[in-house]
């Protein structure tokens, strides 16, 4: 016998988690500013040679596990100079660790190594008995990211562990003469059109066309960006960002995690359908291979 009342109950609930879903589809506009995690941080990690000081941003109130990302610095630097990513990854859904490394002089090589040591900690704070993150950390969902020469690191971490991770975001990468064509990972490279201290013809667009055609990838240059477009502005004016497009950046590397870190496949028209004129017009390139 037909149920009205039943069938009603069935289609409201079904429309009202249709509306639900459709409310919260990802857009560029909500990648761009802060997510809907609060978040949280401590430093009180456990100590490695690797690298020195260390900060776990993690989303407070996010109540599924969430992957993980560690950030190194450029040359000369300190975890203060990328702490906007911890913050804003962080407010997406991830556990985002930024380093200060053992010098501020540190090669590429010794970021790398760096930035792989970072991965560990993170998967070891969802076992590591007064940890915060115990139990919250999807251990099989990582990736790694670097400004300049931890840009370079980065690369070279995803050349010789790209079994480790699930992507890899330099921005304003520099090593010269590199060849990254054993990199497995989805690879997303930031560059700045005007960057006089790792140009881009030199760093940046070498390092993505060495990459090999068989992974998703993309190379994205700002127009009129120099070499810190994707730091965080501190009091050293010297290290300050000449231009915001930290929505831009935003934006794009946390529907570049979404889409590879977490496999979520509502994320992929933002990484690679066409993106809008406004933001079109902020590239002096872009290039990228989807699969």
């Amino acid at each position: 016998m037909f149920n009205k009342a039943r069938y009603w109950f069935v289609l409201s609930l079904t429309l009202t988690l249709w509306l639900d879903a459709a409310a919260q589809a990802p857009t560029r506009e909500s990648l761009a500013g802060p997510g809907p995690y609060q978040v949280a941080y401590y430093s009180n990690l456990p100590d490695v040679p690797e690298y020195g000081d260390a900060t776990l941003y993690f989303p407070a109130n996010k109540g599924e596990t969430f992957g993980g990302v560690a950030i190194a610095p450029g040359f000369i630097e300190l975890q203060e100079n990328i702490s906007w990513w911890g913050q804003h990854l962080a407010s997406h859904g991830f556990a985002v660790l930024t380093l200060d490394t053992n010098s501020p002089r540190d090669n590429p090589a010794l970021r790398a190594e760096a930035l792989m040591a970072a991965v560990e900690i993170i998967r070891g704070e969802n076992s590591r008995d007064g940890s915060p993150l115990r139990g919250k950390i999807d251990v099989a969902r990582m990736a790694i990211m670097g400004h300049s020469m931890g840009g370079g690191g980065t690369l070279l971490a995803a050349n010789a562990h790209s079994d480790q991770l699930k992507a890899a975001i330099p921005f304003t990468p520099w090593l010269p003469d590199a060849d990254f064509s054993a990199v497995a990972v989805p690879t997303l490279v930031i560059a700045g059109e005007i960057d006089t201290i790792a140009a881009a013809a030199d760093h940046a667009w070498p390092h993505f066309q060495t990459l090999p055609d068989n992974i998703p990838k993309m190379y994205l240059e700002i127009k009129g960006g120099n070499h810190f477009i994707a730091n965080s502005v501190t009091d050293n004016a010297r290290l300050a960002p000449n231009i915001d497009v930290h929505d831009l950046v935003g934006s794009m590397s946390v529907a570049w995690l979404k889409l590879f870190v977490n496999e979520e496949e509502a994320y992929r028209d933002l990484v690679f359908g066409e993106m809008p004129a406004a933001d079109s017009e902020r590239l002096s390139k872009l290039e990228m291979k989807s699969e």
